[in-house]
């Protein structure tokens, strides 16, 4: 700027003083200089399922440009701490994990275990934990179903979500419809009575309830024999888009956000 007008007042014929024309000069040096030095923060690709996962990761619904949730805020905070800027993108789930696998995308923010997954990508340490419910309709149900051993889970048929992991489960592929692509459409497969019983996790459920995008009303769930909480992790790709030098990121960042206490004000944001 200061340069530009050394040069608007030398060409209109105006007097400048050798020391000021010194000054402009360097200042003019130094400014460029400066914004030559700027880092430029590398920017790493994220996806997730573009169904939603709240309060995780969802779509502002006041912002539909926005992607917020106590995931998305916690690895963008991570991300930037590093000197990384970040990008979310909602895709179709199995799109999205294939993005990740060619490294098309960096990495993907809510994933549960799978021994596949972990040939495949690169997984953080868990950073979260869902318990997850078998949801029934209490018309088809109307006193509440018994299952109290995996066996007893052998006799119904089940509606997942497409893409989605189940293999903590015993249930075979045969018992398990996995058509449904949003959560309120394996709702409506439910009390259509296209299966017995909807895999859930009961915190999504409830958070996509209160969001008023799916209908829970004359719905109830019963517990999973012998099921633990599921842990979730990041997924990162294996190929140059993300690595190893990202996986170290995304584990030291949750254990440090651990400590100072900013995953809790995260989380705590979101009511977890």
């Amino acid at each position: 700027m200061f340069f530009g007008k050394f040069v608007f007042a030398y060409f209109n014929g105006m007097a400048m003083q050798p020391k000021d024309i010194i000054v402009a000069l360097g200042l003019w040096v130094f400014a460029s200089a400066s914004a030559l030095a700027t880092p430029f923060a590398p920017e790493v690709k994220i996806c997730d399922d573009i169904a939603g996962w709240p309060p995780y990761t969802f779509v502002d619904q006041k912002d539909p440009r926005v992607v917020r949730g106590a995931s998305a805020d916690l690895i963008v905070e991570i991300l930037r701490r590093a000197g990384y800027s970040a990008s979310i993108t909602l895709l179709p789930w199995k799109r999205c994990l294939r993005d990740v696998e060619t490294g098309a995308m960096a990495m993907l923010l809510n994933a549960s275990y799978s021994e596949d997954r972990a040939k495949t990508y690169l997984l953080s340490q868990p950073y979260y934990k869902l318990h997850s419910a078998l949801y029934y309709n209490t018309a088809r149900f109307p006193v509440r179903p018994s299952i109290k051993t995996i066996a007893d889970m052998q006799k119904f048929k089940y509606c997942g979500l497409l893409g989605y992991n189940y293999s903590m489960y015993d249930i075979t592929d045969a018992m398990l419809d996995t058509s449904a692509r949003t959560e309120a459409s394996r709702f409506n497969m439910l009390r259509a009575e296209r299966c017995d019983f909807a895999i859930g996790d009961i915190e999504l459920l409830t958070a996509f309830a209160a969001m008023g995008q799916v209908d829970l009303n004359g719905i109830a769930y019963i517990s999973i024999p012998g099921a633990k909480a599921k842990d979730f992790h990041v997924l990162i790709s294996r190929t140059d888009a993300g690595g190893e030098k990202l996986l170290k990121v995304i584990d030291n960042g949750i254990k440090d956000l651990k400590a100072d206490k900013t995953y809790a004000r995260i989380f705590s944001k979101y009511g977890i």
